[in-house]
């Protein structure tokens, strides 16, 4: 009896302690696995910012007009886009204030192409590279901390949208970031100062 009672003991600690590594490995793999980076975070990593895009499109403008100057710049993607060395393309727009002329130059996996260029009936506002120091990951990461990660949670069929402008002539530039949700009026807005980064309420 007392030998039946120790062989029983042994194996329900056997099977506790299988139990344990069991459960510690779990929390083990849980604990130190690498963290999958938010959308903000892999476009930053994985994509073409903003700026990295911006000196072949310059070489383009260059080529086109000698005065040409940055107006502005677009891009747009879905949720599902945003991952590590996903494709982005960058649409940039150009002013000659000599010659009253655009160019819109767009600039995928670093090479710049001519999409247009119009007369334009009014002067354009503006900016120049020193002006700008904030990239469009720190746009793109600062409506994510703000919000975006909600957004995209809940709707991860949403579109991104991120455009650098200057809103008037001698302002200095801002990104505006907002996330659509499509066939709804839904929209999340953050706007950045491109100059200092910090965040221009509504």
């Amino acid at each position: 009896m007392a030998e039946g009672s120790g062989v029983r003991w042994l194996l329900v600690s056997g099977l506790g302690l299988v139990l344990l590594a069991v459960v510690g490995a779990l929390l083990y793999g849980w604990w130190v696995r690498p963290a999958v980076p938010p959308p903000a975070a892999q476009v930053a990593v994985g994509g073409v910012t903003a700026r990295q895009a911006f000196t072949p499109a310059a070489e383009l403008a260059g080529q086109w007009q000698e005065d040409a100057r940055l107006a502005a710049v677009s891009g747009r993607w879905s949720a599902a886009d945003m991952q590590v060395g996903g494709q982005v393309e960058w649409a940039f727009q150009f002013f000659s204030p000599v010659t009253q002329r655009l160019a819109l130059i767009a600039v995928a996996a670093g090479t710049a192409r001519m999409v247009r260029e119009s007369l334009s009936p009014y002067v354009v506002p503006t900016f120049s590279a020193a002006e700008w120091r904030v990239d469009s990951d720190r746009a793109l990461q600062a409506w994510w901390e703000r919000g975006g990660k909600v957004l995209i949670a809940r709707r991860p069929d949403a579109e991104l949208a991120l455009q650098l402008h200057v809103p008037g002539a001698g302002g200095q530039p801002v990104w505006t970031v907002v996330g659509l949700i499509a066939g709804t009026d839904t929209a999340f807005t953050v706007v950045v100062n491109a100059t200092a980064g910090t965040l221009i309420e509504p």
